[in-house]
Order: C-alpha cells, then sequence, then structure tokens
C-alpha cells in the first residue's frame, strides 16, 4: 500500500495533468499546428528510425522521407487532381438532378408505407426511427460541412505543420531527453513504462486505421469504377475518410454510393451493396479486431460507447479521437493502480 505522502503526490500530479489538459483544450485553436506537426511526426518517426538503422544520419532520412512524399503529393496532383475536379463538376452540376430523383423516390416510398396495412403501433414506432434516422443524417452532414469549414479556417496550419514535423522529427531524442530531465529522477521509469504503453496503443490505432482507411478508399473507387457507378473517385475518398471512425465510418461511408447507383438502377445498387459488404467484412473480420481488439485493448461495446460520447462532446473530431483517449485513459488508469495497490 502506497504512503499517505505517496498518495497526495499522485493527487497532485492527476491535478495538474487535468488543468494541463484543461488549458491545452482552451489553446486549442493556437496549438492546432503545433498538435498536427507532432502527429505527423509520431508517424513518420518509426521511418526515420528505420532509415537510422541502415546507417543513414537522421537528417537525411527525414528529407528522403519528405522527398518522396512530395513525390507521391505531386503525382496525385498530376493524375488524380483533374479527375477529381472533373469529378466535383459533374457532380456539382447533376446535384440538383440527383434531389429531385431522391425527392420523388422517398416520396413514393412514403406514400407506399402510409398504404400499406401494417398494425398502427408498428407504424408508429417505425416513423419514430424514421424521425430518428432522418434527424441524425441531417446532423451527420452539418458537423462533416462544419469540419470542413473548420479545416478550411485553419489552412495556415495544416500548411506550416508539415514544417514543424521536420524540426520535431529532427530534435526527437532531445526533446523527449529534455522531457524527461524535467521529471524527477524517480518518476522517470514509470513515466518511461507509461509513455511505452501509449505509444503501443497509439501506433496500432493510428497507423492502423489510417492504413486501413487508404486500402477501403482504393478498394471501394476501384469497384465502383469496374461497377461503372459515377464518382468514383469522390465515393471513394468520402468512404476512406470516413472508415477511420470504428464501426460506423464503415456504413456512413457506403451510403452515397448505394443511394447514387440506386439511382442509376436497382441492379447496380444490388451490387454496390455487396461490394462495400464483402470489403466491410474482410476488414471487421481480419483488420479491426487487430487494431481495436490487441492494440488498444477495449471490448467491441467500449469502442462503440466512446464513439457515441466523442461524436456528442466533439461531433466528427470526437468521434475520430474517442477511443485514442480512451485507451490512453486506460494505460495511465492501470498504471496508477499498480502505485496505489
Amino acid at each position: 500500500m502506497p504512503s499517505h505522502k505517496q498518495g497526495i503526490r499522485i493527487a497532485i500530479l492527476l491535478g495538474l495533468l487535468l488543468t494541463g489538459l484543461y488549458y491545452l483544450w482552451l489553446t486549442r485553436n493556437v496549438l492546432y499546428p503545433f498538435l498536427l506537426g507532432f502527429l505527423i511526426a509520431y508517424l513518420l518517426n518509426p521511418l526515420v528510425c528505420l532509415l537510422e538503422r541502415q546507417k543513414i544520419k537522421r537528417l537525411w532520412g527525414i528529407s528522403l522521407i519528405y522527398a518522396v512524399l512530395l513525390g507521391i503529393i505531386l503525382l496525385g496532383i498530376i493524375y488524380l487532381f483533374p479527375i477529381l475536379m472533373k469529378d466535383i463538376d459533374d457532380f456539382s452540376a447533376r446535384l440538383p438532378q440527383i434531389m429531385i430523383k431522391v425527392d420523388l423516390a422517398q416520396q413514393q416510398i412514403y406514400s407506399q408505407y402510409q398504404n400499406s396495412l401494417l398494425p398502427l403501433v408498428i407504424k408508429k414506432a417505425l416513423d419514430n426511427l424514421l424521425l430518428s434516422l432522418e434527424t441524425g443524417v441531417n446532423d451527420f452532414i452539418a458537423a462533416i460541412l462544419q469540419t470542413c469549414l473548420t479545416l478550411i479556417s485553419h489552412s495556415l496550419g495544416i500548411l506550416i505543420s508539415p514544417i514543424l514535423a521536420f524540426y520535431m522529427l529532427y530534435d526527437w531524442y532531445p526533446i523527449k531527453d529534455k522531457i524527461l530531465g524535467a521529471l524527477p529522477g524517480r518518476w522517470r521509469p514509470e513515466v518511461v513504462a507509461v509513455a511505452k504503453d501509449i505509444d503501443k496503443v497509439l501506433s496500432g490505432v493510428i497507423r492502423g486505421q489510417i492504413l486501413t482507411a487508404m486500402i477501403v478508399g482504393t478498394v471501394v473507387t476501384g469497384g465502383l469504377s469496374l461497377l461503372h457507378v459515377e464518382f468514383p473517385l469522390i465515393i471513394g475518398i468520402f468512404a476512406g475518410m470516413l472508415d477511420v471512425i470504428p464501426y460506423f465510418g464503415a456504413f456512413l461511408g457506403a451510403a452515397p454510393g448505394i443511394v447514387l447507383a440506386l439511382l442509376q438502377s436497382p441492379l447496380t445498387a444490388i451490387q454496390v451493396s455487396i461490394l462495400f459488404f464483402i470489403i466491410h467484412q474482410l476488414e471487421g473480420s481480419v483488420i479491426q479486431p487487430k487494431i481495436l481488439g490487441e492494440s488498444v485493448g477495449l471490448h467491441p461495446l467500449s469502442v462503440i460507447f466512446f464513439v457515441f460520447v466523442g461524436g456528442e462532446l466533439g461531433g466528427i473530431t470526437g468521434m475520430l479521437l474517442g477511443v485514442p483517449i480512451a485507451a490512453i485513459g486506460k494505460v495511465i488508469g492501470k498504471h496508477l493502480m499498480n502505485l496505489l495497490l
């Protein structure tokens, strides 16, 4: 059992941690480029370390990685950007017509539903369910638009974050040594142990989810192109971006593709539904259990709960951060319990 003084020290440490997190939240807009820069540096650091093990100096390794990434971005701009812009222009021109078709289909389905012979109790329950679904969809669309506006407002931070990441990568070890040096000597082993466990969790979640999202986006784009569905690149990018949201992203990303396919023909909609089903079955049975099970150490119900909580508190951003924050909290809580018991 810990002594009374040790318990007081832990309580003070927790208080300082919570106070620090509170002030970080208050200054989040100012810190945004630094946080994004740290995320980029964190994702690239294993590659830099790999090159270091191959006897390549850290500065040259970072420069090489940046050159490769810049080349990939330039190739994407040269080859994919014109296609994406054409799809966006075509989609914008077709949007009024698409909305008319969707509205007509909705009215037809609703008319058939009202004329059906379902019991009144079931109809009332379905009405409430549909109303909740409509409200949820509208809120989700509003959250996406708000996220896009937020990204636009932070465009300067997004542009300078790779530069900040470069300096963070170059001074990775000195920064780490200074942070550890600022701590009391008796705390350092425990802080290092906590940091290693957090790194193990985050590396599995963040890097794994980003890789999975890229694979899903690429496969969706290719599959929709083979099925001759309109705007495959837009739908693929949308599906890949939403796929980083555990469990719910798969359904939300599939909806636009299925709706657009349904406007072409019922058969195409069935084919697209099967495509998304196969993709996400493979993802759910092979990738997700490893990423969110072994790495995070949270039960699937806990994952869903924290996605809901994150969405309620922070919208789309909260849904993305809910599970990693919960996993970090679990790691810190585990170490605190070991100290207390």
